[in-house]
């Protein structure tokens, strides 16, 4: 007979009806929020870090809601446990719906055939374009890029359906198959190595430490002042005669240097958001020492490649292609170390030591099978029949994949407060790899297809898997039954994703696409066809350069692992290696820096008993800005005006 699952405790009731009830009435809310927010009022880009503001912000007034219910009926009052369930599903939901996912897809399936028909534009694109995959309806277009006209009028919505079907299929297919990922290294991870899943120490404070947290001076003080200067920034948005705080990109120490070498080192900004340097100090010390080390060094790299003479050639000396490198040494690293966990979950798939298995674990094995087998055959018939060379369907998600588990891994060490892939997604190094004058040659399609599938990898800022892995973690670290966190999860990526592409054409029809001051969703579908275009009329001379860096970062990355490994004293870690190139590091890494130097003086001289209240304090800074900064947000969608951007990316 089988263990019994995990162990004799009691599990806590965190799924419960009423926790993914409320769940769902708010994903809606968020789905729209988001859209006004992200896509027609440009009034920030929530989205774009590790930890959601809008999310945070929510969980915070469901919170205070639920101390209220707790005061005067506290039988009805929801545990914390339920609130981190709240949590869990508003994160996936907006993960699948974000500014890197569909919030891309929905402009880029009506760009081409509404410029291509009043403009004339793409004519070669849109002749191997899949017509199951765009609206290509007039009026329905001319409705959601001008505006003014009504959802609920049938001749607006009925031609978006069969597409944003079709796509909502695949996305759902991608998450599935994140999932099965997740679930292959999910007792790796959160039980055996118990990784830092720094991102998740907010939110768990919030749902399972609330009287603390607010009797804490040093919370408050850190929310004080946090809270105070994005609120009058805010004010300062709104009455330009206030003079602003400068604490946002205070100055980019590249425009302090007018001559080269030194002019060609890229951005480097200074600044000092104040969530970003809580966020910050909950990462593990020596990680956050790596990030800001190589920060550092990418930039003597762009500052030698120029002393060398070499600053012309395109791209050089591709920082962002060896930090690529550094993801798939992540990811391989990670595959090594749980080697024998996915042995036993694929033995258990096939009834090889289920006598040593709980049921649990047994249920899991078969699951994560599943859906690694029903997702990607779908994901690869749905290529095929839009037209795709096989090879090339499994090459890309080859890599797409990979670099997913390495993010994931990333994020449960490092919890970066934002990361992301530009421009080197998985489609851009498939281009890379086999030439666009080869592809273009054998089947255009595929680079067409490219245009379609950059939406979910072109940034990648919020990827929906750490998310979920996160998500896990907080089960294990809970005691709540994983069978039914995975449900909640399912759940919410489904209701996501169909509450964001409703919302995002209820906005567009109501709005415009072309009518926004932003013009970020117009943006969306210029990037990406534009790009196809050059492919398939101008196709870039083949270099392997990129392909070299590549292997050239997946070396250092590799040396640095094995050194880590190896040697106790060895300060530099590989997850900081493959983060600290991103462009988003260019304008946290102060922040990354400032965190560490106060982390370390807090350990070294005030020991253990000074971390604690120093740890609150930087988490009144996180959510003192994020609470404040989301309260902009609402108040420039309610008033339709531009407010402060406390995270302007």
């Amino acid at each position: 007979m089988g263990r019994e699952d995990h162990s004799s405790a009691p599990k806590r009731a965190g799924v419960t009806y009423r926790s993914v009830i409320i769940g769902l009435i708010l994903i809606p809310l968020n789905a729209a929020w988001l859209a006004l927010v992200d896509e027609i009022w440009y009034t920030g880009e929530p989205t774009t870090l590790s930890l959601y503001p809008n999310v945070i912000f929510i969980l915070a007034a469901v919170a205070v809601g639920n101390g209220v219910v707790r005061r005067f009926l506290p039988r009805r009052a929801l545990s914390g446990p339920e609130l981190l369930v709240v949590y869990v599903m508003l994160s996936v939901a907006t993960s699948v719906g974000g500014h890197d996912m569909l919030e891309v897809l929905v402009p880029v399936l009506t760009h081409l055939h509404y410029y291509g028909s009043t403009q004339g534009q793409y004519q070669e694109v849109i002749q191997l374009v899949p017509h199951w995959l765009v609206v290509t309806d007039e009026t329905a277009l001319q409705s959601a890029y001008v505006g003014q006209e009504s959802i609920f009028d049938p001749v607006n919505y009925l031609p978006w359906l069969r597409p944003l079907g079709w796509w909502l299929a695949f996305t759902l297919a991608l998450v599935a198959v994140m999932i099965g990922l997740t679930l292959l290294f999910r007792k790796q991870w959160t039980e055996h190595e118990k990784l830092a899943y720094p991102i998740i120490q907010a939110p768990m404070t919030m749902a399972m430490e609330p009287e603390s947290l607010m009797r804490s001076r040093g919370f408050w003080s850190g929310f004080v002042i946090a809270g105070g200067i994005c609120f009058y920034n805010g004010l300062s948005v709104l009455y330009p005669l206030l003079p602003r705080i400068p604490i946002v990109q205070v100055v980019n120490l590249q425009t302090l240097f007018t001559e080269r070498p030194w002019s060609d080192m890229g951005e480097a900004w200074i600044s000092f958001y104040p969530s970003i340097i809580g966020l910050c100090f909950l990462m593990p010390l020596d990680l956050a020492f790596s990030f800001w080390f190589f920060f550092l060094f990418w930039k003597l790299q762009l500052v030698m490649a120029s002393s060398y003479g070499i600053h012309g050639m395109p791209g050089f000396p591709f920082t962002q292609e060896q930090a690529i490198g550094g993801y798939y040494v992540i990811a391989f690293t990670a595959l090594w170390i749980s080697r024998r966990q996915l042995l036993t979950i694929f033995g258990l798939a096939v009834g090889y030591g289920v006598d040593r298995a709980t049921p649990w674990e047994r249920r899991e094995a078969r699951i994560a099978v599943a859906l690694l087998a029903g997702g990607g055959l779908f994901l690869y018939a749905f290529c095929i029949r839009a037209g795709m060379t096989p090879y090339v369907v499994l090459l890309f998600f080859t890599f797409y994949y990979l670099m997913s588990l390495g993010m994931t891994r990333m994020r449960a060490e490092l919890g970066p407060p934002s990361h992301d892939i530009y421009p080197v997604g998985a489609h851009r190094q498939v281009v890379n790899f086999l030439g666009a004058t080869n592809m273009l040659r054998r089947n255009p399609t595929d680079l067409v297809m490219f245009g379609f599938l950059g939406f979910f990898n072109r940034v990648a800022r919020n990827h929906p898997m750490p998310h979920i892995m996160e998500a896990f973690r907080i089960s294990e670290r809970q005691g709540m039954e994983h069978g039914r966190m995975l449900g909640a999860i399912v759940i919410a990526a489904a209701a996501g994703g169909v509450a964001t592409l409703g919302a995002l054409v209820w906005a567009f029809t109501k709005y415009g696409i072309a009518a926004q001051a932003s013009s970020l969703p117009g943006l969306f579908g210029v990037e990406t066809w534009s790009q196809v275009d050059i492919w398939l009329t101008t196709p870039p001379r083949p270099t392997a350069a990129p392909m070299y860096a590549t292997l050239i970062g997946m070396a250092s990355a590799l040396g640095l692992a094995v050194l880590r490994m190896n040697l106790a004293w060895w300060p530099f870690h590989p997850v900081g290696y493959a983060l600290s190139a991103s462009l988003t590091s260019a304008r946290i890494w102060f922040c990354v820096f400032i965190a560490w130097a106060i982390k370390a003086g807090v350990l070294k001289y005030g020991g253990a008993r000074a971390y604690p209240a120093t740890q609150r304090f930087f988490m009144g800074l996180l959510l003192g800005d994020f609470i404040v900064g989301s309260f902009w947000y609402t108040y420039g969608i309610i008033f339709e005006t531009n407010v402060y951007h406390f995270w302007p990316y």
